[in-house]
């Protein structure tokens, strides 16, 4: 646990350099939209952007994978049901031949 806080304390010292040398102010331009910030701060918002949008692709796959691991899980325990039903039958099948 405590190296992901020294990770994270790294990363943040990272940025914060990052930050620092590319304060820059810098002018966006989209249609009729204009946008000034600093490079830095453009760059992060893209870097967090770019994620988004990866996690928003990623959902479907996710979800998919979820509903075949439930169904294989379901499988499963309908198995060791069935399992159980057929060794408690050989079970008193074994003690029916036995008093005989």
């Amino acid at each position: 646990m405590e190296i992901y806080l020294i990770l994270a304390a790294v990363l943040g010292i990272f940025i914060a350099v990052f930050a620092i040398q590319n304060a820059a102010p810098v002018t966006v331009k989209f249609l009729v939209w204009q946008f000034e910030s600093s490079l830095a701060v453009l760059i992060i918002i893209a870097i967090l952007a770019g994620m988004l949008l990866v996690l928003l692709i990623s959902i479907p796959g996710r979800i998919k994978r979820r509903k075949e691991l439930f169904d294989k899980q379901r499988k499963i325990r309908e198995l060791e049901k069935k399992l159980k039903e057929l060794e408690k039958a050989q079970t008193n099948q074994s003690t029916q031949e036995a008093a005989k």
